[in-house]
């Protein structure tokens, strides 16, 4: 088991590069076939200025011979002007053609790049402690998998991309801008240091920026999750213009982030815009003087003027490149924080499946704290065979669903151990021990799907025989029938449309069709009347037969059945014994039953 471990964020952009790269790299066959193409449809643009050439030199003024497959047209001039421009058009289309086919390779790229970093990402936050999930807001992790995974498509669609595509454009324009005038090639890359100084202000900058604009759009998300999911509660207390004015204050920060962010891209595209521009209007005057003392002709000049135009484009590119880097490495950074945040709970190396499961639990002097200083479970000791159900009782925060949490090894103990069939379960492996456990939860939790589904979430397998016998145990099948679509009835999120009652039962009828040796039971009846609490009480006399039971319960029709009480004070065990023999004492748990239900009788 690897040690509880706080996400932290990679500071160093050498690390995120690599892990976007190893992703990036799982793509490679989809990115060769668009780069190829791409590469080509370069080739294709160095050939843009030179019909150009060969209308001006050759065409217009004699300066210079046509080429060879131009002569036999050169005899009526109009025609060989109407083949030049049909060979321009010729490589137009080529370029564009080429640019659209290896586009689609990238951009195909890109999503299946999206895609599998968004499932890395949510198998990964399954396996992470309930502490992890407890420290982070759910909408911030919704926002993290549904947008923040874009991340890695930005930056392979606007960042490695382009400054493959730039500097291939550029190395090509190079050479050939040097076989024309070395002296104006030196000329055209004089702009480049002012343009590194502008990308490096900027780029950390906006680097800056971008965290906090996604911050704020985080918390943006978080805020509509927890008043959506509260709805009820904000129109019961008639807070919807409150909850409005939450909202409209987070979005006005997040516009606020937003704009910061434009304004700075702004500045590098205007500033880097000034640069290239002087640059082009040097090349004019030098070149033009170039021009006027004959070492360049006019067609020659417009050609390499041409290329200056083709080679601060790829330029531009570059310099914005870092931007939008910088401007991806943000949210990206924020999908390494979880990818990197190592699960509280593993298997050890040679950790052991539990099979067979008799369903004997020994909790041996076991001490367990969220943080340190702040103890919740202290030196609890006690044993309990198949057969016998176990109530927890106490105060709120006593440790009640904290300990039957460390059983489930949603967490570990700091101190002792938890033991089931005489083994640590720390020495099992942690999906086949929960497999063998059943939790009824107070609040039931049914997803958006149809009953049956719902009811054999624990068991995906079992046959509809064995859901529709699970359900008759639990006294559900009767509502069940009863609806339009029966079993196959879709529920709305969380089956809000169902009652409590019949939400319970479902519960309890996903526990009879998995069919677990260990039973935990929280709260089962507190929000049910007494028809229903009757029938659910029925229903778990039947489930507890011939398997480990923990209740943590308050209503005496639930605890009076129990085989043992254990009354939890500050995470202690105060006392315990069955409910006649604690009630005799007059203790802790006397006292717990007159706040609650008066004098005992």
């Amino acid at each position: 088991m690897t040690k509880d471990t706080k996400p932290r964020p990679p500071r160093a952009k050498r690390l995120l590069l690599t892990r976007a790269w190893l992703l990036m790299r799982m793509q490679w066959r989809g990115a060769a076939a668009g780069f190829a193409l791409s590469l080509l449809a370069v080739g294709a643009s160095l050939y843009q200025p030179w019909p150009i050439q060969i209308v001006v030199d050759t065409i217009l003024t004699d300066k210079a011979p046509p080429p060879h497959w131009l002569t036999p047209y050169m005899s009526d001039k109009s025609v060989a002007l109407l083949v030049i421009c049909g060979v321009l058009l010729a490589v137009y289309f080529l370029r564009y053609a080429l640019n659209a086919w290896g586009t689609m390779y990238f951009v195909r790229a890109g999503l299946e790049m999206t895609h599998d970093l968004r499932c890395r990402l949510y198998e990964h936050m399954q396996k992470l402690s309930l502490l992890f999930h407890e420290r982070h807001a759910v909408g911030d992790s919704i926002y993290r998998v549904t947008w923040d995974t874009y991340s890695i498509q930005t930056l392979f669609n606007s960042g490695v991309v382009p400054m493959i595509n730039a500097l291939a454009t550029l190395i090509g324009m190079l050479i050939i801008m040097w076989r024309f005038d070395p002296l104006l090639t030196l000329l055209a890359l004089a702009v480049v240091p002012a343009l590194w100084i502008v990308i490096k202000y900027y780029g950390e900058r906006i680097g800056q920026t971008s965290v906090e604009f996604h911050d704020s759009e985080s918390k943006l998300s978080t805020l509509i999750q927890e008043t959506l999911t509260a709805i009820r509660t904000v129109q019961a207390f008639v807070r919807e213009e409150d909850e409005r004015r939450r909202f409209e204050d987070d979005t006005g920060r997040s516009v606020e982030a937003n704009l910061r962010l434009m304004r700075e891209q702004i500045m590098v595209g205007f500033i880097a815009g000034l640069i290239t521009a002087a640059g082009t209007v040097a090349i004019i005057w030098v070149g033009g003087e170039r021009a006027l003392n004959g070492h360049l002709s006019v067609g020659e000049l417009i050609v390499f003027i041409t290329y200056v135009g083709m080679l601060y484009t790829p330029m531009a590119t570059l310099s914005g490149l870092a931007t939008a880097v910088q401007g991806a490495l943000a949210p990206f950074r924020r999908v390494v924080e979880i990818l990197t945040a190592n699960p509280v709970i593993s298997d050890k190396p040679k950790a052991r499946r539990l099979t067979d499961c008799r369903g004997l639990v020994r909790f041996e002097h076991v001490s367990f704290s969220y943080d340190p200083g702040r103890t919740v479970i202290k030196d609890v000791d006690f044993e309990t065979r198949p057969g016998e159900m176990i109530a927890l009782v106490g105060p709120s925060g006593s440790g009640k669903s904290t300990l039957l949490s460390l059983l489930l090894r949603f967490y570990d103990p700091q101190q002792g151990r938890v033991l089931v069939d005489g083994v640590d379960v720390r020495d099992y492996q942690y999906r086949s021990l929960r497999r063998e456990i059943s939790i009824v939860p107070q609040e039931p939790i049914l997803f958006s799907a149809k009953i049956a589904e719902n009811i054999a979430y624990g068991r995906p397998d079992a046959t509809r025989d064995q859901i529709i016998e699970a359900a008759k145990q639990a006294e559900a099948h009767e509502f069940i029938s009863a609806l339009p679509e029966g079993y196959d009835t879709p529920l709305g999120e969380r089956g809000t449309t169902l009652s409590g009652g019949q939400r319970q039962r479902l519960a309890l009828a996903r526990a009879f069709l998995k069919n677990s040796p260990i039973l935990i039971l929280d709260e089962p009846t507190a929000a049910l009347d007494a028809e229903t609490e009757a029938a659910v009480l029925r229903t778990l006399r039947r489930l507890r037969e011939n398997r480990t039971v923990f209740v943590v319960a308050h209503r005496l029709s639930t605890i009076r059945d129990a085989s043992s009480v254990l009354v939890l004070q500050a995470g202690q065990v105060a006392e315990r014994g069955t409910h006649e023999e604690l009630l005799a004492r007059h203790g802790p748990y006397a006292h717990l039953v007159e706040l609650q239900f008066g004098p005992a009788k």
